[in-house]
């Protein structure tokens, strides 16, 4: 019955009229969307609030972050000005240490000058005395000169000489150790052609060379130490049979000269780079001790390294560039 007077008042009124059930369900669904509401803004204020907080937190850990940054930053401009100051010493003690190093190269240049005109004039003169003498005295005697004493003026004669060579070439030592170096880059293979073409062009025994790359060392001193080792190659392999010296290179770094002479025996091996020490008697080979020695001063002075070792029938002179290469001198 009320169903009906509603449908009769909705036709009436021209509007819907809605039954209690209708009604209820309504305040219902609106009950429940307001308490979605509420649900959802106490949400959005938990959002809000975790937000705040990590905003919050980020905040503080940027500040911390910067901080810390701050702090690492100061601590290396502290160390690169320590650095700076450290450096700054160290190239006055560079500066200082060359100075030094110069001053004493150059006393030594002045003492070597020094010794070279005494040797020139107050060594040398005894030795033309004794020279001059022994040939005056020889001439005087003319046929008259028993044998013996023919034999023992030539002797005299031929020590005195041997003196001065054996001055020349003490100055000539001294003068490696101290001579200024002009270090540059060179061609090994074209160095070393030049040495051959310049000094064993008339070689009796044969050399090859097979080497190649760039190596930095003072080209003039190196020459001399390449022909000295060279010299000594063929001196001591030009007497056995398929003489050969053979230049060739274990490694960019490494240089060999291989001979196939009469090498050296092992009482030599603490003493072979010794001035003017000999390794065979003046009855067996020519020269007085000075070619392995002046070599192995050059290749020093270039901080590289010189061995001579006895491989079978072979003797083996090993040329070693350093590692890291410092600054020659």
């Amino acid at each position: 019955m009320l169903h009906l007077i509603l449908r009769l008042l909705s036709f009436v009124t021209g509007q819907r009229l809605l039954t209690p059930e209708e009604t209820a369900r309504q305040q219902y669904d609106l009950m429940d969307l307001r308490t979605k509401q509420l649900a959802v803004e106490n949400l959005s204020g938990q959002l809000r609030t975790e937000m705040k907080r990590q905003q919050a937190q980020a905040s503080e850990r940027l500040q911390t972050e910067q901080a810390e940054h701050q702090l690492e930053l100061t601590a290396l401009r502290a160390e690169i000005k320590s650095l700076q100051v450290a450096y700054s010493q160290l190239d006055q003690s560079v500066d200082l240490e060359t100075q030094r190093q110069m001053k004493e190269n150059n006393d030594l240049l002045s003492q070597l000058n020094w010794l070279s005109g005494t040797i020139a004039h107050d060594f040398r003169a005894p030795l033309r005395a004794i020279d001059a003498y022994s040939f005056f005295l020889a001439d005087e005697l003319g046929d008259n000169t028993p044998p013996e004493a023919s034999r023992l003026l030539e002797e005299i004669r031929r020590n005195g000489k041997r003196m001065g060579v054996l001055l020349d070439a003490l100055i000539e030592y001294l003068r490696l150790g101290v001579c200024p170096l002009n270090i540059q880059t060179h061609d090994l293979r074209e160095t070393l052609v030049q040495v051959v073409n310049e000094h064993f062009d008339f070689s009796p025994v044969p050399i090859e060379i097979e080497v190649q790359g760039l190596w930095q060392f003072d080209k003039p001193l190196m020459m001399r130490a390449f022909k000295e080792l060279i010299d000594n190659a063929v001196k001591f392999s030009k007497d056995q049979p398929e003489a050969r010296v053979k230049i060739r290179q274990a490694s960019p770094n490494h240089l060999e000269i291989i001979d196939n002479g009469v090498g050296f025996s092992d009482e030599h091996q603490s003493q072979k780079f010794q001035l003017f020490h000999r390794m065979h008697g003046n009855d067996e080979f020519e020269g007085e001790g000075i070619g392995l020695a002046t070599a192995e001063r050059i290749v020093s002075r270039h901080h590289m390294t010189l061995t001579l070792t006895r491989v079978g029938n072979q003797t083996v002179a090993n040329i070693q560039l350093p590692e890291r290469t410092p600054r020659p001198g």
